[in-house]
C-alpha cells in the first residue's frame, strides 16, 4: 500500500503515515561503488538479470505462476503513487482518474487475451494511428484557434509521426510550403503563423517539415542568411540562446538553435551585428557548453536553466545539445554531465506527457480520459521505435 499523507487544519503540518507495501529497491552491499558495479555487468546479461546498482530501479521477475513473462515496465509505474495526499482538489481527482486508466495497460492487465508481441508489449495499431495523423492535417475544429500559433508543431507532429509509420508524406509536400512560406518573417526564422514574431521552437519544426517533405523548392524556402541573422539576435552573453528575442534563455532555445545551424550548415561566427559580440564573443558556440552544464541541478536530474527545477525533457535537451556539439563520450565528462550517474532518474507524476517516454505502450493520451494527442502521440512512436527497433 501508498504512503498517504492526512489533511491537517490550517497552520498544522501534516502528518505522513507510512505503510507496510511500500515499492522497494535492491541495493548493492555496502562499500561497492558505481565503478565496480558497472564492472561486473556484461553486455551480454539481459536487463532482467543483471545486477542492480544502489540507486538503480529494479525490474520484478517474471510471473511464472501464469507462465507470463510480465510487460517489461518498472514497478514504479506498475502501482499507486507512493505518496498520496488525502486532500482532494481538481488536480489530484484527475491524476486518480488517469492512474486508474493507464494502470490496466502498465500491468498488462486490460485485456488478457491481447496477442502480445515477442517483447511482451501490444503490438503497435498502426492502421488507426496513421488515421488519425492525417485527421490532423485536414480542417481542424475551430476551438484549434486556441493553437495557432503551434500551427508549425502541429504539422511537425503529425508528420513525423507519419514518417515513423512509414506512410508516404510527399502528397503534403506543396501545403507544407505554402504554409511556411507565409510564416516565414524577412527578418529571419519564422513565426507560429502568418504576422506572428519569429520564435526558436516555430523554426525549428518549420524547418524539420520542409527537411521531412524534401525536395528542391521546399529546402531552397529558408532563407538561411537571415536565419543565421536572426540567431545571432538570440545569442546571449552567458553562452545561452533566448527563445525570441527579448523572451526567454533556457535549453528549448539552445537545443532548437543548434539543430538548425547544424541541420542546414550555418556559418559558426555570429554576425557582425550580434549583441553577444559586445561581450567578447565571435561564436554561436562561446560559453554554450559550459551555460548548459550548469543548467544540472544538486539532485543530479537537469533543468531549463541554471537554479530552476529539473525535468525529464530539458535533460533531454541538455544531453542532446551536447552530443550535436560532439563525440557524447567526450562531451558529457568534459563538462560534468551525468556526475553520479543520476540523469534521468527523476520520479515524474504518471499524468506527464513525458511518461509515454516510459511506458512504451502507445496509449497515446496525456491524460487518459482526455482526447488523444499529436504529441504524446509522437513521443509514444518515437519511445515504441527505439524501444523496439
Amino acid at each position: 500500500m501508498p504512503i498517504v499523507t492526512k489533511a491537517t487544519p490550517r497552520g498544522r503540518r501534516r502528518k505522513v503515515i507510512f505503510l507496510h507495501g511500500a515499492p522497494k529497491t535492491e541495493h548493492a552491499p555496502q562499500g561497492q561503488n558505481d565503478a565496480s558495479i558497472s564492472s561486473d555487468n556484461s553486455r551480454s546479461q539481459g536487463l532482467g538479470t543483471r545486477r542492480v546498482g544502489a540507486n538503480e530501479m529494479a525490474f520484478d521477475e517474471p510471473d511464472m505462476a501464469s507462465g507470463l513473462a510480465r510487460p517489461p515496465v518498472p514497478h514504479l509505474f506498475r502501482s499507486l503513487p507512493p505518496i498520496q495526499d488525502l486532500l482532494a482538489t481538481e488536480t489530484s481527482i484527475l491524476q486518480e482518474e488517469t492512474v486508474q486508466e493507464c494502470l490496466p495497460y502498465l500491468t498488462g492487465t486490460d485485456d488478457p487475451s491481447r496477442d502480445l508481441s515477442e517483447f511482451t508489449l501490444p503490438h503497435l495499431e498502426r492502421e488507426k494511428h496513421t488515421k488519425f495523423l492525417q485527421a490532423s492535417l485536414e480542417r481542424l475544429p475551430g476551438k484549434f484557434v486556441a493553437y495557432d500559433a503551434s500551427r508549425p508543431w502541429i504539422l511537425y507532429w503529425a508528420l513525423n509521426g507519419l514518417t515513423l509509420l512509414g506512410s508516404d508524406i510527399s502528397p503534403y509536400r506543396q501545403g507544407v510550403i505554402d504554409t511556411f512560406a507565409a510564416s516565414q518573417n524577412l527578418d529571419g526564422g519564422f513565426g507560429g503563423g502568418f504576422g506572428q514574431l519569429s520564435h526558436c521552437a516555430a523554426a525549428y519544426a518549420a524547418i524539420l517539415c520542409l527537411s521531412m517533405v524534401g525536395g528542391e523548392e521546399a529546402l531552397n524556402l529558408i532563407d538561411r542568411r537571415a536565419l543565421w541573422k536572426w540567431l545571432g539576435q538570440l545569442k546571449q552573453p552567458n553562452g545561452g540562446f533566448a527563445v525570441v528575442q527579448g523572451g526567454e534563455i533556457d535549453v528549448r532555445g539552445a537545443y532548437c538553435a543548434l539543430v538548425m545551424i547544424s541541420l542546414l550548415c550555418l556559418p559558426l561566427d555570429l554576425p557582425y551585428d550580434a549583441p553577444a559580440r559586445q561581450h567578447g564573443q565571435t561564436s554561436f558556440l562561446d560559453d554554450l557548453p559550459q551555460w548548459l552544464s550548469r543548467c544540472q541541478t544538486y539532485e543530479g536530474g537537469i533543468s531549463c536553466s541554471p537554479d530552476t527545477e529539473a525535468h525529464g525533457a530539458y535533460a533531454f535537451l541538455v544531453i542532446a545539445s551536447l552530443c550535436i556539439l560532439g563525440d557524447p563520450h567526450e562531451t558529457l565528462p568534459k563538462y560534468d554531465i551525468a556526475r553520479g550517474n543520476h540523469v534521468g532518474r527523476l520520479i515524474m507524476l504518471s499524468t506527464d506527457i513525458l511518461t509515454a517516454s516510459y511506458s512504451h505502450l502507445g496509449c497515446l493520451h496525456d491524460n487518459m480520459p482526455r482526447r488523444e494527442d499529436l504529441q504524446v502521440a509522437l513521443t509514444s512512436l518515437l519511445t515504441h521505435a527505439t524501444a523496439i527497433g
